[in-house]
């Protein structure tokens, strides 16, 4: 049986990191018969729990080694694990697991990756040595192959696919759970339902108060707002900090919820207002008419892809602005929608073709 370690930042309660996973495994298990899969986690048991699959501790040196030793194949990825604007961290440690299966002569597959931004010397010599020996290579963007370009990365041949999350099956979602979700928390359900997800960014803190200026508009003019969190616990301080500046009254998921009762919540608005990237890929693959608010590339590259509107940026979100792109979003709901639907059926293709190019590495 072909055997594969996949290593992403997982365990971590974070529903973009953990969809793009389940859409992965989904994808990779309808093509390769008896695959075992092996997961690096912060949390194997829960890991294991929700995805039914083998997980190990990502920290844990010999264990990792020994599991890779006996793999077909490390599998990095998928999202935004190459990059060092949140620390030096998180670049260092995935291209070390790369180097390890490299040392042990495996087989390296880039499964959906965003790379960058990357701006310390370290960062892009580490990048430029390490990713000149992964075999194959496949990015979610068309920048993130150029930045690998620009990098100096010149082999394998670069293949931009799509995020692996925008493979997910909108069929399986079931709008139960997130009725009883918001009917648990009070929280009116029906076509004026605006979804928001917020985070904290560098500490900054104007991009707040014009969102929350934003929020009591909408609500002023009859749209009831709930903030969503999709990094649990701390999209929830973020929400509550944005909440206290209103003068009218959001509503607030306070509990963690997973990647498929998000989907199931979000299926039940009709408008969504979002800084975290998966948020509005989730968005997307449920033809809810959006508008982005960027604080990495990789939301611009996203909305760019999706054909959606930005609001603008963390650092210089203007309320006029960003008032106005929720005005037009309102206003062509319709369009917006045929829009979206045909760009994401596009975009789905490309996310499962990376299960498609692990296929045929595996039996080679």
């Amino acid at each position: 049986m072909p055997r594969v370690v996949i290593s992403g930042y997982h365990g971590f309660k974070n529903n973009g990191d953990e969809a793009m996973l389940y859409a992965m495994l989904k994808a990779l298990d309808q093509r390769i018969q008896g695959l075992e899969v092996v997961v690096l986690s912060k949390n194997p048991v829960e890991t294991q729990d929700f995805f039914g699959v083998r997980a190990v501790p990502r920290h844990d040196l010999r264990t990792i080694i020994g599991e890779i030793r006996g793999a077909d194949l490390l599998i990095s990825g998928g999202g935004g694990l190459l990059q060092d604007v949140t620390g030096p961290n998180s670049i260092l440690y995935y291209l070390g697991i790369v180097s390890l299966a490299k040392m042990m002569k495996k087989p390296v597959f880039f499964y959906g990756q965003g790379i960058g931004p990357i701006e310390t010397l370290l960062g892009r010599t580490m990048m430029r040595l390490v990713a000149n020996r992964v075999d194959v290579i496949t990015v979610r963007d068309r920048e993130s192959s150029d930045e690998l370009c620009n990098l100096g990365v010149v082999r394998p041949l670069v293949e931009v696919t799509a995020d692996p999350a925008l493979g997910l099956d909108t069929a399986e979602i079931d709008p139960g759970p997130g009725i009883a979700i918001l009917n648990g928390a009070g929280i009116p359900t029906g076509d004026g339902l605006v979804g928001v997800s917020v985070r904290g960014w560098k500490g900054q803190s104007a991009y707040k108060t014009v969102i929350a200026r934003t929020c009591d508009d909408l609500i002023g003019k009859g749209r009831n707002v709930v903030f969503l969190p999709m990094h649990y616990p701390e999209d929830v301080a973020a929400s509550k900090e944005i909440a206290a500046m209103m003068k009218n009254s959001p509503f607030i998921v306070e509990r963690q919820l997973n990647f498929k009762d998000m989907l199931s919540l979000m299926k039940q608005t009709s408008l969504i207002v979002g800084m975290r990237l998966h948020f509005l890929i989730f968005g997307s693959l449920l033809n809810i008419p959006m508008v982005g608010i960027s604080y990495d590339p990789k939301v611009d590259r996203f909305l760019r892809l999706a054909d959606m509107p930005s609001g603008g940026t963390v650092e210089n979100l203007d309320y006029q602005e960003f008032s106005a792109c929720i005005e037009m979003v309102s206003a062509s709901t319709g369009e917006l929608k045929e829009r979206l639907a045909r760009k994401v059926a596009l975009l789905r293709q490309e996310a499962l073709r990376g299960a498609d190019l692990v296929e045929k590495m595996l039996k080679g």
